[in-house]
C-alpha cells in the first residue's frame, strides 16, 4: 500500500447537520490521522472545508464523484464517518474505485457514524463493491483496532471472525416448525404478498433496495408506489376523520408533548397532518391488496409534509384507530396491524411480513417493527444494545397505547414537526432479522435475543446519549455483542418481534430458498 491514505469525509444530505456535526468529524479525522502517522501513513483529508457551507463534507453524490475524480483511482481510501451520512454519495463512486476502500466509524451514541457504517457496507455490498469495515472508540489508544489497521495497512483487507454464525440449512428444527414453514412458503408462494414500496432509496441507503427478480422468485413481488400519490391521498382525508384519530389516541391515554411555536414544539396542525398521513397510507394499502407498505420520509416529504413516524408506529399496531375505505365502507385490515417498514426498507420489510405471518399463525402478538443499530455498552457484565428508531415502533411494544409518548421531531432533520411514537420497550425474549441482498445474492440472518428491563436511570442516560425523543428497546442478544454484529451485520437497521418465532422464521426461509444464516449462541442450541 502506498504511503499515501486519502480520508474521505462524508455526511448527510442536510447542511443544517453537517455543520452541527463538523466539529465532532474535525475531532474524528484527527484521532484517524494520528492513527496512520503511528503506522508510518501519511493522509489527505477530501473534500477540503468550505467556509461558506461552514463544513467539509460530501452531501450529494455529485460531490463524491468530483472528489474521486481528483484521487487515483488505485489509492488506498478510507470513508470515515462519524455521523449520520448518505451512502450514495460515495458508493456510486466507489463503484469504480480499484483501491483498497476502508469504512471506518466511531463506535458512540450521540455521534452515530457506527449507523453510517453498518450502512455504508451493505450499500456496497449490494453494489458488488469489495472493501473492509472498522469501528473504534479510542483509535490509537485501541490496541486491537491498531492491529487490525496494520493489517490493512499491509494488505488492503481485514477479515473478521465469523463464528458467531452458522448455516441454518445445518441446524435441526423441531419437526412443528417445520411444517409451520412449510405451509407458510406453500401459502406465500401460491398466494403472494406484494410489498408496497414508496420511493425507494430513502437517505442513500442502497442496501434498502432488493432486486425484484429475487424477491418475485421468493413470492414478494414489489408495488412501487409514489410518494406524490400518498400526499395526493391526504388531501382527501377530511378534517374530521384525522381529528376522530386523534380523539381515539388521546382516550386511549397517550401523553403529547404540546406547546404552541410551531417551528419549535409539537402543535396540533402537525398532528392533525400525520393522522391524514395515516389513513391515506392504510387506503392505499388496501387500493393494492398490499401485505405490507413503506414510507420513506426524508427526501421530498420532509420539505412538505410533517414526520411520517406517528403513523408508522399507529399501522404497525394492531390496537389503532379505524380506518375506513371511501369506496366500500369497510374497515382496513380491522384490529390488525397494517405492516409499516420505516424508510421504505425492503430488508427489513420482508422479515416483519415473514414474522406478521408466523406470530399469527401461532396465536401470538403479531407487532414488529424494525430499529437502527444505534449504539450499546456493558451493563452488569452483558453488552445491552440501544435499538432506536425515529418513532414508528408498535405501541404494543411498550405495553400498551397508555405507555406511549408524542414527542415533537428533532427541528435539525424535521423542520416541518410532526410527532414520534416513543416509549420504552417492555422486558421479554425477541425475535431478530435481517434481509439483504449480497453480490447478487438474496440472504437472510436472524437470531433470539432478548429485551432488558434496566433501571431508570440507565434507560434515561442512554436516551440522552442517544435520540431521547425516540422509542428505544435495551436488548441482549447473547454472542452477538459489539464485534460480531459490527463485523457481520448487513444493514444499520435490524428487524424485531416478540416471542421465540426463530425456528419457525429459518423453516419458512428455507422452504422459500432463502440462504439463512443464525447468529449468537443460539445457534448452539440447533446444532
Amino acid at each position: 500500500m502506498s504511503q499515501k491514505i486519502y480520508l474521505i469525509s462524508n455526511g448527510d444530505f442536510r447542511d443544517s447537520a453537517c455543520r452541527e456535526c463538523w466539529p465532532k468529524q474535525q475531532e474524528t479525522l484527527k484521532a484517524v490521522e494520528a492513527a496512520f502517522n503511528q503506522l508510518g501513513h501519511d493522509t489527505e483529508v477530501w473534500p477540503r472545508f468550505d467556509p461558506q457551507r461552514e463544513h467539509g463534507f460530501i452531501t450529494k453524490q455529485y460531490e463524491g464523484t468530483q472528489a474521486f475524480a481528483q484521487i487515483d483511482p488505485k489509492a488506498p481510501v478510507v470513508v470515515v464517518l462519524s455521523i449520520w451520512a448518505y451512502s450514495h454519495h460515495v458508493c456510486g463512486p466507489l463503484q469504480t474505485h480499484k483501491g483498497p476502500i476502508l469504512l471506518l466509524a466511531n463506535f458512540d451514541g450521540t455521534w452515530p457514524g457506527l449507523v453510517a457504517l453498518l450502512n455504508h457496507t451493505g450499500t456496497l455490498d449490494r453494489l458488488c463493491v469489495k472493501h473492509s469495515r472498522l469501528w473504534s472508540e479510542n483509535f490509537a489508544d485501541d490496541v486491537q483496532f491498531m492491529q487490525q489497521l496494520k493489517t490493512w495497512c499491509e494488505t488492503g483487507e481485514v477479515h473478521h471472525d465469523h463464528s458467531h454464525l452458522v448455516d441454518a440449512d445445518s441446524l435441526t428444527l423441531a419437526p412443528e416448525a417445520n411444517a409451520l414453514g412449510q405451509a407458510l412458503a406453500a401459502d406465500i408462494l401460491q398466494n403472494k404478498r406484494i410489498m408496497g414500496q414508496l420511493d425507494p432509496g430513502c437517505m442513500g441507503m442502497l442496501n434498502a433496495l432488493i432486486n425484484p427478480a429475487k424477491m418475485g422468485a421468493i413470492g414478494f413481488p414489489v408495488e412501487l408506489l409514489n410518494q406524490s400519490d400518498l400526499l395526493a391521498e391526504m388531501e382527501l382525508v377530511s378534517d374530521k376523520e384525522a381529528q376522530g384519530h386523534l380523539n381515539w389516541l388521546a382516550a386511549k391515554g397517550v401523553w403529547f408533548n404540546w406547546g404552541v411555536d410551531q417551528y419549535e414544539e409539537l402543535v396540533h396542525s402537525q398532528v392533525l397532518a400525520q393522522m391524514k398521513m395515516y389513513s391515506a397510507a392504510a387506503r392505499i394499502y388496501k387500493r393494492f391488496g398490499l401485505s405490507a407498505i413503506g414510507i420513506p420520509y426524508q427526501l421530498g416529504l420532509v420539505r412538505c409534509v410533517p414526520s411520517s413516524d406517528l403513523p408508522e408506529g399507529m399501522l404497525n399496531n394492531g390496537e389503532r384507530p379505524d380506518v375506513v375505505d371511501p369506496d366500500t365502507g369497510d374497515v382496513i385490515n380491522a384490529g390488525k396491524p397494517i405492516v409499516h417498514f420505516n424508510e421504505g426498507d425492503m430488508g427489513s420489510g420482508i422479515p416483519q411480513v415473514l414474522m406478521h405471518d408466523i406470530y399469527a399463525r401461532k396465536g401470538l402478538p403479531p407487532e414488529t417493527t424494525l430499529h437502527d443499530i444505534r449504539w450499546g455498552r456493558e451493563y452488569d457484565g452483558k453488552f445491552i444494545w440501544v435499538f432506536e428508531i425515529s418513532g414508528g415502533a408498535p405501541p404494543a411494544h411498550f405495553g400498551g397505547w397508555a405507555n406511549a409518548k408524542v414527542y415533537r421531531q428533532p427541528r435539525m432533520y424535521f423542520p416541518l414537526g410532526g410527532g414520534t411514537c416513543s416509549g420504552i420497550c417492555k422486558p421479554g425474549t425477541i425475535t431478530w432479522a435481517r434481509f439483504y441482498e449480497q453480490y447478487g445474492e438474496i440472504g437472510m440472518d436472524c437470531g433470539i435475543g432478548e429485551v432488558i428491563e434496566l433501571p431508570s436511570d440507565e434507560t434515561q442516560d442512554r436516551l440522552e446519549k442517544t435520540t431521547a425523543e425516540w422509542p428505544i428497546a435495551n436488548a441482549y442478544i447473547p454472542g452477538y455483542g459489539r464485534d460480531q454484529c459490527m463485523a457481520t451485520h448487513m444493514s444499520n437497521h435490524i428487524t424485531i418481534g416478540y416471542g421465540d418465532i426463530l425456528q419457525e422464521l429459518v423453516a419458512t426461509c428455507l422452504h422459500l430458498e432463502i440462504p439463512t444464516r443464525v447468529a449468537g449462541d443460539v445457534k448452539d442450541t440447533l446444532a
